[in-house]
């Protein structure tokens, strides 16, 4: 499954979870009903929004997936503890009572020190608040409902996280050979990659371009890029060159910040140099950010992927990696 789909997934069962989670007896059915709204919605908002979130790090989704993960436990311990001490019997009905003690109430567990909340509960005539604070009553309703769901949407938000941090990272794939790949791609037959992609390192263009990665590998393009397809043994320029010449595009991830990367820069100047050599249109500009393009982008009309596109640019640049490269 794809990320989206994991996150779309826990979403779901936070929502099936908010629907179908047994909640007390003591309960009126207004406030069970809104809790489960309230509780869906959270649950829904969170994981649309981490699933839409554009920008971060690994190491930033990790400890706030840790600290929803914590947050649920905790408010997942008091909802067990007052389930069982904020919640007592009168006449075969439960009924929620508080923590904290009135003055008369106080005074009567001192004259009755071994009497049972159900007892005080009775000899008060089902009236909880003639025994216990309202404000305890309160506290009480607050973690018999909520305590009981809102644990849904933080666990939501957790997993969903996890899945956030695992997102920027890229799937493992073995390095090729380089000779091997040079002369399969001098043989004549099909490129290597689909695409190579050239992106400045660091957010969110990183983001960027692994999103776009993701994207266009599950459609079934083979993807090049620097961080998982260089081989750790060979020199940085040489495994560019031969990512370049092996695959059929050079997809350059333009932002205000790409025009100042040296390397960025050597790759684009590098691919359109072969195809001036090669008579071929490799270089794709995928415009993320309105900037005044480079002298050796001039000309080239690109996809345009800021949020003022017209057009869907995923499908437009699917549609040309896919179409056949003219000599």
């Amino acid at each position: 499954m794809r990320p989206l789909a994991w996150i779309g997934a826990s979403g779901a069962i936070g929502l099936v979870a908010c629907a179908l989670w047994p909640l007390s007896p003591a309960l009126s059915s207004q406030e069970v009903l809104q809790a489960r709204l309230v509780c869906a919605a959270l649950t829904a908002v969170a994981c649309a929004a981490i699933a839409l979130a554009k920008t971060g790090r690994a190491t930033v989704w990790l400890p706030v997936s840790a600290g929803f993960a914590l947050a649920a436990v905790v408010m997942l311990l008091a909802y067990f503890r007052a389930s069982t001490g904020c919640v007592s019997d009168y006449n075969g009905r439960p009924t929620i009572v508080g923590s904290t003690y009135t003055t008369e109430g106080r005074q009567y567990v001192q004259e009755n020190p071994a009497i049972s909340n159900t007892t005080l509960l009775l000899d008060a005539g089902g009236d909880a608040s003639v025994v216990w604070t309202s404000e305890s009553i309160g506290r009480c309703r607050f973690w018999v409902s909520w305590g009981a769901l809102l644990p849904v949407p933080l666990l939501a938000a957790c997993v969903s996280g996890l899945v956030a941090a695992r997102r920027l990272r890229l799937p493992v794939r073995p390095v090729r050979d380089a000779a091997a790949a040079a002369s399969r791609s001098s043989a004549g037959r099909a490129p290597l990659f689909d695409a190579f992609i050239s992106y400045r390192h660091g957010e969110p263009d990183q983001t960027y371009a692994h999103e776009l990665i993701e994207a266009l590998e599950s459609r079934g393009l083979r993807v090049a890029v620097d961080a998982r397809d260089f081989a750790p043994n060979e020199h940085f320029v040489a495994e560019m060159e031969r990512c370049i010449t092996t695959s059929r595009f050079v997809l350059c991830v333009i932002t205000s910040r790409y025009v100042d990367s040296d390397h960025t820069l050597e790759e684009a100047v590098m691919s359109k140099t072969f195809d001036m050599a090669e008579r071929r249109k490799r270089l794709v500009p995928l415009i993320y950010e309105r900037v005044e393009l480079p002298v050796w982008l001039h000309g080239l009309v690109g996809v345009d992927f800021s949020e003022a596109a017209s057009v869907d640019p995923l499908e437009r640049l699917v549609a040309l990696v896919k179409a056949p490269v003219s000599a």
